[in-house]
């Protein structure tokens, strides 16, 4: 099986794809995939980025621990399959469109667009190096959606995976990436799986923009971009998320021949 590494997006570490009940982490171990979710510089127990704090700067740190865990996993692993959530998406785009030192089979990713509904004017006002962590409410308003879509006693059990996010983050995903992505996304040249929630908080949802966002990757061999009815922006906490997490691991599987 690919080696899976996720990365997870502002406000959380590497827990939120293994909340227990809704873990994705779970659902890959038991269809025999190596998988690790990782801390993000300055998430958990992860340092903190010096200087430039910036999707492109995640993504260099984060290329030469992905090679690292790919030395441990050559033996058995016939390439990596990266997962990413968010802001953890972006940057796994940033990921797929540069330069690596391992074999990328494919990309999953989730609650990233290049059309926010958000302003990141009030963001910028703020010191740049600061972090901020998100209340209740905003994970009810933003993160979550409409009551129906989910179990509210996940915001209980995912407590231990939130985590403060950089302003200079947020301030990207509502303002350059959506300048940046046309380019990034023009550079990748594996096979794409992305899905945006209905109930989205900070994307505009609908299938016109869902197809949009997928046809930009021109270069990719092939891609699947479809709006994923009854989630929110954390699609893996809610009742549609172990199907959808499915039909990641289900496209994962499809990456690898079998002559491998």
């Amino acid at each position: 099986m690919p080696l899976l590494v996720c990365l997870p997006g502002g406000g959380y570490n590497a827990s939120y794809f293994d909340v227990a009940g809704y873990s994705l982490m779970d659902a890959a171990r038991r269809e025999g995939f190596p998988v690790v979710s990782l801390d993000r510089p300055g998430q958990g127990g992860s340092t903190a980025l010096k200087g430039e704090i910036s999707f492109r700067r995640n993504a260099q740190v984060l290329q030469e621990a992905i090679a690292e865990l790919w030395r441990r996993h050559l033996s058995n692993a016939p390439g990596v399959v990266l997962v990413g959530h968010s802001i953890g998406g972006a940057i796994t785009l940033h990921l797929a469109a540069g330069d690596r030192t391992w074999p990328l089979l494919g990309v999953s990713v989730t609650g990233i667009h290049d059309r926010s509904q958000r302003s990141n004017d009030a963001l910028r006002s703020q010191p740049p190096a600061s972090s901020i962590e998100f209340s209740r409410e905003h994970l009810l308003r933003f993160m979550y959606g409409p009551e129906d879509t989910y179990d509210p006693a996940v915001l209980d059990i995912a407590k231990h995976a939130e985590s403060p996010v950089p302003l200079a983050e947020l301030v990207e995903v509502a303002g350059r990436w959506g300048t940046d992505f046309a380019a990034v996304a023009a550079r990748i040249e594996v096979p794409v799986h992305y899905g945006l929630a209905e109930h989205e908080g900070f994307w505009h949802s609908s299938d016109e923009s869902v197809a949009a966002f997928g046809k930009a990757f021109t270069a990719a061999p092939s891609v699947t971009a479809r709006r994923i009815l009854g989630g929110g922006h954390n699609i893996d906490h809610h009742y549609v998320g172990a199907a959808f997490h499915k039909e990641q691991l289900d496209f994962a599987k499809g990456l690898v021949s079998p002559v491998r």
